[in-house]
């Protein structure tokens, strides 16, 4: 009885996905007969073929027809270059749909002409606002920076280059468009700031990642990877000037807080002075003791990515990733969960992963989890690095990623006006599966 019904069960299915396929050759029909009749009486790049195309790309998606679906955009993109000419904004939705499904595909070629077109449409388009403009700008090297990781090895460093180059034309643009103290070029001038990290970074890499880094920036450039991290601080310090002259005295306080980040990084002495300055400028602007004690009492890993003007915007970023403070009860040290580290490339483990496109921000990475604990101490150095588990279960994933933290340099914890060091701290450490 049990093998009998499992028969009948097994032909209902089978019923159902007939049925399923021949309505689905019965739409598909159905379109394809509108599209071929439309075209009959208005041509072919009428605006009235649109409608039936895209129900047409709607069932090829949901049978997974991911090479037809690539045609019909296509066809839908010179529709409309044809009737609203090679500028118009009404193309962007085709091209998104065109980088969505290149994606699936895994065609990185073709992803990287459609956001290089997105990117094209804002600069000719005369109704384009320079916000916009910057805004395609940075989404298209945020992919460069993404497909470093997606494609073959060979291509990494062109990659970089081509991001590096579209970074000095958004300078550019925000030269052009802000005056000098506008709060506008802040943002702009941080994302240099960690391009030179990066930089230093790759020049250091050990494996053929450092080599192909010497034959594409060093051997053309001639300078050394420190000396990247020093211009690197030296843009923080021009970011501090322009904080300093608006007049908001918390923004001012965080500038500081950078500016002391990235002389730890440089290993400068200046950097407990810098961080006490700090304390002083949140404290003149009103920020309640204990909130600065706790900031303060929060280790994290530098640089930090992103450009913060207060002490909350930094703590509600560091608590997106996963970060957990518990203060500690009278002298006891605080319990300290670091959240998600993504580093950008296991060639480059303590280099933290460039944000994604806006568009690719739900795509699922291959990604390496090593869960760690460690200590670190008074300096923001690391000591002991433990994996404890990793995904998967190899020893060198747990390597990878002590290897890594290693490397890494934190803000340190103060207690007063004092360092500290701080033990059982943990973090969940991410790196890409090397191809």
């Amino acid at each position: 009885m049990y093998l009998s019904t499992g028969l009948a069960f097994s032909a209902e299915e089978e019923l159902s996905r007939v049925r399923a396929s021949t309505e689905y050759i019965r739409q598909v029909d159905l379109y394809t007969q509108e599209v071929a009749d439309l075209e009959g009486r208005f041509g072919p790049y009428d605006r009235s073929l649109l409608e039936p195309l895209d129900a047409l790309i709607s069932l090829r998606s949901r049978a997974g027809d991911f090479e037809e679906i690539n045609a019909l955009l296509a066809r839908q993109l010179q529709l409309v270059h044809v009737t609203e000419g090679p500028n118009t904004f009404s193309q962007l939705p085709i091209l998104e749909a065109l980088i969505t499904n290149n994606l699936k595909i895994f065609d990185l070629g073709v992803i990287t002409n459609n956001f290089e077109s997105i990117q094209y449409v804002f600069s000719q388009n005369s109704e384009s606002t320079v916000g916009q403009k910057l805004e395609s700008m940075r989404n298209l090297r945020s992919w460069y920076l993404t497909a470093f990781n997606l494609d073959n090895k060979q291509s990494r460093l062109s990659y970089f280059m081509k991001s590096r180059d579209l970074l000095q034309q958004m300078l550019k643009m925000v030269s052009d468009a802000y005056v000098d103290s506008d709060d506008q070029i802040v943002s702009f001038l941080y994302m240099e700031a960690l391009e030179k990290y990066y930089l230093m970074t790759l020049l250091a890499s050990l494996d053929e990642l450092g080599a192909d880094a010497n034959d594409y920036i060093f051997v053309p450039e001639r300078t050394q990877p420190i000396t990247y991290l020093r211009q690197g601080y030296e843009i923080v310090k021009d970011i501090s000037d322009i904080v300093r002259s608006n007049g908001d005295k918390e923004a001012e306080g965080m500038a500081a807080v950078y500016e002391a980040d990235w002389q730890m990084l440089l290993g400068l002495g200046i950097a407990r002075r810098t961080y006490r300055k700090a304390m002083e400028i949140f404290a003149e602007a009103g920020v309640e003791e204990q909130k600065i004690k706790d900031f303060f009492a929060r280790p994290v890993v530098l640089p930090v990515t992103e450009y913060y003007s207060s002490i909350d915007e930094a703590n509600y970023a560091q608590e997106a990733e996963g970060y957990k403070f518990i203060r500690g009860v009278s002298d006891e040290d605080p319990q300290v969960y670091l959240g998600n580290y993504p580093a950008w490339n296991e060639s480059v483990p303590y280099t933290p992963m460039p944000t994604l496109p806006d568009l690719l921000s739900d795509i699922e990475l291959d990604l390496t989890q090593v869960e760690m604990r460690f200590r670190i101490s008074s300096r923001g150095k690391t000591r002991g690095p433990d994996a404890e588990s990793s995904d998967p279960d190899t020893v060198r994933a747990r390597r990878t990623a002590e290897d890594a933290l290693k490397e890494m340099v934190f803000r340190p914890r103060f207690v007063g006006s004092r360092w500290r060091p701080l033990e059982n701290l943990t973090m969940t450490y991410w790196y890409p599966t090397e191809k």
